[in-house]
């Protein structure tokens, strides 16, 4: 039972009276107060105070229902004589002297203590009785406490005042203080609560004791070690709820219609509603409306405040659940004609109109739409995208304004729900009547989501660029639109692979210095790079040119993942052309967790991924394939995106993200054509497997689908590297030498260092001899110039194993000591490993293992360290505070499993010493 709190000032009122009655002073006190204020829980209380004082007590509860029995209230009270109960008290004209004189006769041998429950829902003979009795009070030995619920319409009547002016004291249950709602919080807990959980259930109550209790189960009790029975889940929200509703259900139409008004219209928690708007809802006058919310406040159910609020959720959905299902539709469907019309903002009108099942009116849709737009400007698309969808149910079945509406919704869920922004563009299409419409709903559209369309909407597409023409004979509007949508379709290549090998003749017809002053030359310029790149058709140096001027131009924002400008990243990626995209993804992908759409923040990581990928940086890389991965990007991934994530499982040599990207990946690719990384990745996983047949056969099937699609840079995808290692591990010299010197070639013809490092590294690998090792030394040489530090580190740990069997341990100890300082600046921890053991042998196998744990910084403070440099030293060295150096060295430690410098030094053969920090 939950302690009574907060109420000892009315308690020591009330035994007062208790005290003077024994001394012939008799009075009646009036215990007034909204609902939920404790006016019962303090009457229950009474019963055991008047025990101990010597007081017999006689009860009676009040009913709306029994308002109707003559001396209900009175029969109760006196029930515990004979003759006196409810069915023996039949009126008549001396019958209530009698009664008088009987509680007189029985108060000389007892005090009495009478006490009424709400007292308003008493039957009016009753009422006389109790205000004949308290005339004749003073004198006699009987205290009588009646309550009184503040705001019920009986609570106003005659005869209820009559008797509550009569009382000798008026004990008014203000909400409890702070301090009380505490000793209550602490009670339900079985500790004292935190100053949080206090602040939250007093804010939350407004110190009503009903409130309270609803806020207490919030709360997690410590439980029956505490002394606490669990109580059934939700009791006491049913029981706040059904109170409510009672309550509600009791008060005046007017009132009942302001509550359902408010309801509907304070809609944001902590705002003050204006009246004047809720009265014209509630359809009344100013005078009514403010009688309606005093009536509210008295019963407590609306906060204190210049304007009406409920004191309480739970108000609000009691007050809601009062009406059937035509008065919600009808009352919020006003609403919003009233917030419309009456200039207030279109997400607050359009709010009212979700709650309403048809909206057939046209000044429906428009208010949805403009809500819409402005949701969109905020960055709210989710409720954007609900303003569409409500509004597609006032749209024609068919016509240009239902796709219009289509066209907004598909825009808006592309950030949240690409298959579901794909659905309503394919609707959109086969509604759009005239050429220029399609056209300019084509050109809007993002190319990854065209490029998932079935082909008849495709067909219209490319339909709608015929018929609009070629777009240097077009000018202004249409010639963006035609621009747009020729990089689209070429995107999409709609006449099949045989399209890809014109990309190259296309962007050397548009000049040397193609025109990017608009985002459609900025897109077809990049559509037309992608392709010349997959192809071939120009070289490294051509490439980025171009690319880092569409850089130059293009604005680093979210927006560009709905463009073709992702391909930028493949491009610069194949051709090594990494320092300008770098930043400018950083700027985008901020501004993208800024507007916090999941969409944009995913490609960003997979584009980022790509990037950090061909710098060699495989931990950063692996790390934003783990965010794209979080923003879901496996349900809607692109190629490109998800070829991305591919390379990452592949060079990781990752099984447990590539049975992920496996696990979670249609099989189908954007297009038939077009080689699914997929296979590639079924490879790696087959030869980390151990199983290089199969992995051979994937990255073959691979491979052939790449030559028909026209895929035939190596700098995109090295599948002819792949196939000749494995060749040679099978045991097939020859093929795996045709492959590698094939590869060659068009790395030559590319010409960027990793590209041609990479396929030196694998003909050294299968070649024997000294002209091995000159293969390895001349992709070492290459790589070493590249951005790429990974390929580099693995081109020294091969080269330096294939000295260690030579016998020139000098040369290959200086080539595993580059392979192991790259793989650890690079995050490439098995190379790293492998490269130490071989430099400190049988011995030493497990050391390389915890080095290779340690971050750059710590690998860098951590090798000073160790060859003796001492701490301030370090700091000066590197530039940092002597804490930071401080906290790498404990970090270390811990890592490494030492206990400070001088175990560290059997560690300096395997970390950087003074001469490479």
């Amino acid at each position: 039972m939950t302690p009574l709190r907060g109420r000892e000032r009315e308690l020591d009122l009330i035994t007062s009276a208790m005290e003077s009655a024994h001394r012939g002073d008799g009075r009646l006190l009036a215990v007034t107060g909204g609902l939920g204020s404790g006016k019962t829980a303090l009457l229950r209380r009474l019963p055991a105070l008047a025990e101990r004082r010597g007081l017999r007590t006689l009860t009676a509860g009040c009913a709306p229902q029994e308002q109707d029995f003559p001396f209900g209230v009175v029969g109760q009270l006196l029930a515990p004589f004979p003759g006196c109960g409810p069915l023996d008290l039949v009126p008549g004209p001396d019958r209530s002297a009698e009664l008088l004189s009987f509680v007189t006769d029985h108060s000389a041998d007892q005090p009495l203590l009478l006490l009424v429950d709400d007292l308003q829902w008493a039957d009016p003979d009753s009422l006389h009785w109790l205000g004949e009795l308290a005339k004749r009070l003073p004198g006699r030995r009987v205290t009588v406490v009646v309550s009184v619920r503040e705001g019920e319409p009986g609570a106003d009547a005659p005869e209820v005042q009559a008797c509550v002016e009569r009382a000798t004291r008026l004990v008014h249950l203000a909400p409890l203080a702070a301090e009380a709602v505490a000793e209550l919080v602490a009670h339900h807990l079985g500790h004292p609560g935190e100053p949080g959980q206090i602040t939250a259930c007093h804010e939350a109550s407004g110190g009503n004791p009903l409130f309270l209790t609803a806020a207490l189960t919030a709360l997690t009790p410590a439980g029956p070690a505490a002394g606490h029975a669990p109580a059934p889940p939700g009791t006491p929200l049913v029981a706040l709820h059904e109170r409510l509703t009672v309550a509600l259900r009791s008060q005046p139409a007017p009132v009942r219609r302001l509550a359902r008004a408010l309801a509907v219209l304070d809609q944001e928690p902590g705002e003050e509603t204006d009246l004047e708007l809720v009265g014209r809802l509630a359809e009344l006058d100013t005078a009514g409306s403010e009688e309606a919310v005093c009536s509210l406040r008295r019963l407590g159910l609306l906060a204190d405040g210049h304007g009406p609020r409920f004191a309480h959720p739970a108000v609000r959905e009691a007050a809601e659940e009062s009406m059937t299902s035509a008065e919600h539709e009808d009352i919020h469907l006003r609403a919003a004609r009233l917030l419309h019309n009456g200039g207030h903002p279109a997400e607050r009108a359009a709010a009212q109109l979700l709650a309403v099942t048809t909206c057939h009116d046209g000044w429906t849709v428009e208010v949805l739409q403009s809500a819409a737009t402005a949701a969109r400007r905020r960055g709210a698309l989710r409720e954007a995208s609900r303003y569409l969808r409500h509004a597609l149910l006032g749209s024609s079945p068919s016509g240009t304004d239902r796709a219009a509406l289509l066209l907004d919704l598909s825009a808006s869920e592309r950030d949240l729900d690409p298959q579901a922004g794909l659905r309503h563009l394919c609707q959109a299409f086969l509604l759009l009547p005239t050429t220029t419409g399609r056209a300019l709903a084509a050109a809007r559209t993002p190319p990854f989501l065209l490029g998932s369309c079935p082909p008849p909407v495709i067909d219209t597409v490319a339909k709608v660029a015929a018929e609009l023409g070629d777009p240097d004979a077009l000018t202004g509007a249409e010639r963006q639109a035609a621009l747009r949508l020729e990089a689209r379709l070429r995107h999409v290549a709609v006449a099949g692979p045989g399209e890809m090998g014109e990309c190259a003749a296309r962007l050397r017809a548009l000049g040397e210095t193609p025109p990017m002053g608009t985002a459609a030359e900025r897109e077809l310029v990049t559509v037309l790079l992608h392709g010349a790149t997959v192809t071939q058709r120009m070289t490294a140096a051509e490439v980025a040119h171009q690319a880092d001027r569409v850089l130059q131009h293009e604005p680093a924002a979210p927006g560009h993942v709905h463009t073709a400008l992702p391909h930028l990243c493949g491009v610069l990626a194949a051709a090594e052309s990494l320092d300008a995209i770098g930043p400018w993804l950083t700027i985008a992908r901020e501004r993208a967790r800024r507007d916090g759409a999941p969409v944009p923040q995913a490609v960003i990581a997979a584009e980022l991924a790509h990037v950090l990928l061909a710098r060699g940086r495989l931990q950063e890389a692996r790390a934003h394939a783990d965010e794209a991965l979080a923003h879901g990007i496996m349900e809607w991934a692109t190629l490109s995106a998800m070829t991305a994530l591919v390379m990452v499982a592949v060079q990781s040599r990752d099984t447990k993200l590539a049975r992920r990207l496996l696990g979670n990946r249609r099989e189908t690719a954007d297009h038939d054509y077009r080689p699914s990384p997929l296979q590639l990745l079924r490879g790696s996983v087959a030869a980390t497997g151990g199983d290089p047949a199969t992995a051979l056969e994937y990255v073959l099937d691979w491979g052939r689908s790449a030559e028909r699609a026209e895929w035939r840079n190596p700098a995109l995808v090295p599948w002819r590297t792949w196939a000749a290692g494995l060749h040679h591990r099978l045991g097939q010299p020859r093929r795996a030498h045709d492959l590698a010197d094939e590869e060659y070639e068009r790395a030559v013809a590319w010409g960027t260092p990793v590209a041609i490092g990479r396929v030196q590294r694998v003909r050294g690998a299968i070649t024997e001899g000294e002209q091995g090792l000159e293969l390895l030394r001349e992709s070492a040489d290459l790589l070493q110039r590249s951005v790429n530090t990974m390929e580099a580190a693995r081109t020294e740990l091969l080269l330096g194993r294939r000295l260690l069997a030579a016998g020139r341990r000098a040369e290959a100890e200086d080539r595993l000591g580059r392979a192991r300082d790259q793989a650890f600046a690079c995050g490439v921890p098995w190379i790293a490993e492998r490269a130490c053991r071989e430099l400190a042998g049988p011995a030493g196998s497990r050391q390389p293992v915890a080095v290779a744990a340690l971050t750059r910084a710590e690998r860098r403070v951590a090798g000073l360290a160790a060859h003796g440099v001492p701490n301030k030293h370090i700091a000066e060295r590197l530039e940092v505070s002597s804490r930071a150096v401080e906290k790498h060295l404990t970090s270390a430690y811990r890592k490494l499993q030492v206990a400070g410098r001088s175990e560290l030094a059997a560690f300096s053969a395997l970390l950087p010493g003074p001469a490479d920090a």
